[in-house]
This record gives C-alpha cells, structure tokens and sequence, in this order.
C-alpha cells in the first residue's frame, strides 16, 4: 500500500486531520469513512485509485487523528459543515465522493446540498440505519429523544476508556466484532486506530461520546428530500449479509442516476470482505464516468 500524505486543517476552531494520495492536479476522490472509524481505513482504496486521482481522506471530528469536539458537536449537520469546508479549503471541484455507513449518510447530504461541486457518488450501505426506519413506525416525541441522548451522554461520562494491554488485545477484540475480515486488516485497522496511554496500554482514538445519535437526526425525516436532490451518477454497493437493511424500492428511485451493486458472502464491511470485487466495481464506475465527461 502507498502512505499518504498528512495534513491537518482549522475547521471549525478545532483541527481536521486529512490524509492524501497521489496527483493534486489530478481529479478528486474524497472517501469518507464511519462511526467509529479512521481516515486509514481506506487505505486500500486509495492506493488503488491513487494511479487516476487524488485521494482525500479526512478522519471526522472526534475520530482518528481529528480533534474531540464534545458530545453536542457530533450532529449530521456539523459533520456535513466539516465535509464542505474541507472542500472549500482545498479547493476542489467536480469531487467524486465515497462514503461508507455514517459516511454514506454524510456523502448523500453533501451531494445533495452541493450538486454543483459533486461529479459522482458511491454510498457504501449507508442510506438508512434500521433505528430511523422502525422510529419512523412509531414516532417518539422530541423530548423524549433528548432526554434518552443525554441520559446517554452522562453515562459514557461516568465510564473510563476501554484499555487494552497489548495490541493483539486490541486485535481480537475487533476481530470478534468483525468476524468476516481478516487478520491483516484487522491489524492495520487497529494500528492506526488506537493510541499509546502513557500510562501503558492502548485505547481507541475515537470520542465514545459519538456513539450517541443526536436527537435531531435521530428519525431522519429528511431523508427523501435528500435522495431526491442528489443529481450526480450514483452507484449503491450493499452486502448480502449485512444488518444494514437494502432500502425499499420506491426510496432508491428517488436516486434520478442510481445503480445497486449487491455483494455476496459479504456484511457491512465488504469493501474489506470483497475487497477485490468491489475495488473493480467502483473503479469501473468511476472510470466509465470519468471517460464519459472527458469525451462530453
């Protein structure tokens, strides 16, 4: 795999940290990853894409190498406020974007507030959450979202940081969550999401406090609005057996330029699972569309 480059940005009055693959002057492709997670797991993407474009990978507030920003900072409107200002300070145009989960939300609400500076996007399951689809059902009245959401903050207040004492530690217990990736991955992903406690073993970078869903996103209202705002190509990649539910026919075609991939013996990480099927997936896409504007 080929290291980025390392830059950190002002966003916000806190500090984003990017990392950054290949030809600035060549077209740009910005992966945003999930809750949880860091810039580095995509490094497999970009090194693969990094031949054609340049790749951007932001780790978001409160994960990876970004600040912390507190409990209330961790909403889907500030994420996206991060996502366009990172755009803005780099000065890109025509961005193909990539989003997995948490990602994929935010990409699908960048798309669409900013149709103008999106050329195409890839939404790695990342169109609805089984929570907003069963709040949707029975809908709980705001105040009792919010009271469940601090509730939840003062409780992750009260509990320390998970240590580990060792980083094969750290290994099985991802490896338990993640039972369909491998070993290799497993360790790339742990090495570069965790940090060093001075005062011996290792934790994970990321804020517990962005586990809580805010309560203004909670229901995602909003979501058709958005699907139908989206104007770019749009290639949707979900797994055969993920918990992630495949939206209702009638939401994807409110996507105008949409097209679903499914992937076999896959989850909700196939983008590591499949790796290789879905790498030919998304550089087919992007390259047909890249040729397609080149010859317009």
């Amino acid at each position: 795999m080929i290291e980025p480059r390392s830059e950190t940005l002002a966003i916000q009055g806190s500090r984003r940290h990017i990392c950054i693959w290949g030809d600035p002057d060549a077209p740009t492709v910005l992966l945003i990853h999930g809750l949880l997670d860091h810039a580095r797991n995509w490094d497999w993407v970009a090194t693969a894409l990094s031949n054609r474009f340049q790749v951007v990978a932001p780790d978001l507030r409160g994960h990876g190498d970004s600040d912390w920003t507190g409990p209330a900072s961790y909403t889907l409107a500030n994420h996206v406020m991060d996502l366009a200002d990172i755009v803005t300070a780099l000065g890109l145009s025509d961005v193909r974007l990539v989003g997995h989960s948490l990602g994929g939300q935010l990409a699908l609400r960048l798309a669409a507030c900013y149709p103008e500076r999106i050329a195409a996007l890839c939404v790695i399951e990342g169109i609805e959450l089984p929570i907003v689809r069963e709040q949707r059902k029975v809908a709980e009245a705001y105040p009792v979202r919010l009271r469940r959401w601090i509730e939840g903050q003062q409780q992750n207040r009260q509990r320390s940081a998970r240590t580990y004492a060792s980083l094969d530690e750290a290994e099985l217990r991802m490896k338990e969550h993640n039972p369909g990736i491998d070993m290799e991955t497993i360790a790339h992903l742990v090495r570069h999401g965790v940090i060093h406690r001075a005062e011996g073993g290792f934790s994970w970078k990321y804020d517990d406090a962005c586990r809580q869903r805010a309560p203004e996103d909670a229901h995602g209202l909003d979501l058709d609005d958005i699907l139908s705002a989206i104007r770019c190509p749009t290639l949707l990649a979900y797994g055969e057996g993920s918990w992630i539910p495949l939206p209702p026919a009638e939401r994807l075609a409110r996507i105008a330029n949409h097209s679903l991939i499914t992937f076999s013996d896959a989850s909700h990480w196939l983008h590591h699972q499949r790796r290789a099927e879905f790498l030919a997936a998304l550089t087919t896409f992007l390259q047909t569309f890249f040729e397609r504007c080149s010859h317009a």
